[in-house]
């Protein structure tokens, strides 16, 4: 042999891609599951130094490097589902004083209501007073359109 490594048996491959496919899906069955070649071998079942001694090229530098991949990729994922979660908790917390802000508006809006009902009554009964008034004292008052515009009394600064 001149020094190359050789190329693994086709039966070793397949038994290595199937493990490897297993550990990345985080469904392992005959390992803790890490993305490491101990890992990768006990998944396997083949003997560690297989992939460390007798085939570090070809198959424990190509695991080594998809593992690197995958935990950066998995390291990036974690990041943006942290990211989303403080996202979705500072929605929720908006959503809530939305819901807090429209009730309040609610409120407002009845209080608005009322008052509008309230002063259009108090509006009413002060021009029958000053009617009775006017009626009593003999004084006669011309409709509102024959004055030309508005009677001083059309506002509350009297």
């Amino acid at each position: 042999m001149n020094g190359a490594e050789p190329e693994p048996p086709e039966d070793l491959q397949v038994k290595l891609r199937a493990a490897a496919d297993r550990l990345l899906a985080g469904t392992p069955l005959n390992s803790p599951g890490k993305l490491t070649i101990l890992d990768l071998a006990r998944e396997a079942q083949v003997k560690r130094w297989i992939l460390t001694h007798k085939y570090p090229i070809r198959l424990m530098a190509k695991y080594q490097a998809e593992f690197k991949a995958a935990q950066s990729e998995t390291e990036k994922g974690t990041a943006e589902r942290r990211e989303l979660d403080k996202l979705r908790e500072a929605l929720a917390k908006v959503r809530e004083e939305k819901r807090k802000l429209t009730a309040l508006v609610h409120t407002y809006a009845i209080m608005i209501e009322q008052l509008a009902t309230e002063r259009a009554q108090a509006v009413r009964e002060r021009d029958e007073a000053l009617a009775a008034r006017d009626s009593a004292l003999g004084i006669v008052k011309l409709p509102h359109a024959a004055r030309g515009g508005r009677d001083a009394r059309d506002s509350f600064s009297d």
